[in-house]
């Protein structure tokens, strides 16, 4: 079965990383991270993962314009990974408007955007981003979003673009169906993640409710690894044209959805 993950970091951030817990109190743990393409994908062959889309995780450490250049110096390694853009608002950097960006992220293959609101000060809403999330509704164009800036933000984002396509990914490993539920249930767009969804009947119960189209696989490396997520898969025992929906399929037609 092929794998694509959806959701996997690479560059060096600080000794301890971030994990998120049930409470959204950020707890510290040493992760075997990826510095260079070549360490993540080693990661990959060893647990059967295809392809993956990355992003460098300097773009909220530091810089978000440099995490994109060293995503797609990464990415460019290998065809078996496909680079995954941030944003800021184009109402003070410019090269975030549309007409600016999306020609850029058609010359660089990049066909998936990240948003993080409160490490780069800004407000994902209609005031501060409207023209950008608008044209990307517009050309289906998926943005990754995690509640390390509180479900509220994704939740009122939603409210405001219903249309928008988002991808909820890094929400710790205690139990979030009180979270995302009702997103699922509500937007038709929204998706997630499976890295952190390792509950007992988890992928079960979901796709007993709202089908297996709205689940993607991905890992959330360094903050998770590979090999969870694909323990979590394959021990749901879904038929196997749902296990290759959620492994590979479903992210494949999102992102052959994109209009750029």
């Amino acid at each position: 079965m092929k794998f694509i993950d959806c959701s996997a970091g690479v560059g060096l951030g600080v000794v301890n990383s971030e994990i998120i817990n049930h409470e959204n109190y950020y707890v510290y743990e040493k992760c075997r991270q990826a510095e260079f393409a070549e360490e993540l994908l080693a990661e990959m062959d060893f647990c059967g993962v295809d392809e993956a889309f990355i992003y460098h995780r300097s773009m909220y450490g530091s810089c978000v314009q440099f995490g994109n250049e060293m995503t797609s110096k990464e990415a460019a390694k290998s065809d078996r990974l496909h680079p995954t853009w941030g944003i800021l608002p184009p109402i003070t950097e410019n090269e975030f408007a549309p007409e600016v960006l999306f020609p850029q992220m058609k010359e660089n293959g990049v066909k998936a955007l990240r948003a993080f609101p409160l490490k780069n000060r800004f407000f994902l809403d209609r005031i501060t981003m409207g023209d950008l999330l608008d044209a990307m509704c517009e050309k289906n164009i998926p943005l990754f979003l995690s509640p390390q800036d509180g479900w509220e933000l994704i939740f009122n984002t939603l409210k405001e673009f219903p249309n928008l396509t988002v991808i909820i990914t890094n929400y710790g490993l205690w139990g979030s169906d009180r979270f995302f539920y009702p997103l699922v249930n509500a937007y038709k767009n929204v998706y997630i993640d499976t890295s952190d969804y390792q509950v007992i009947n988890g992928i079960v119960d979901f796709t007993s409710k709202f089908g297996d189209e709205k689940l993607v696989f991905g890992s959330n490396f360094p903050m998770d690894n590979h090999g969870g997520p694909i323990a979590t898969l394959y021990g749901s025992k879904l038929k196997p044209e749902s296990l290759e929906k959620i492994a590979s399929g479903n992210i494949t037609r999102i992102m052959s959805e994109v209009k750029l």
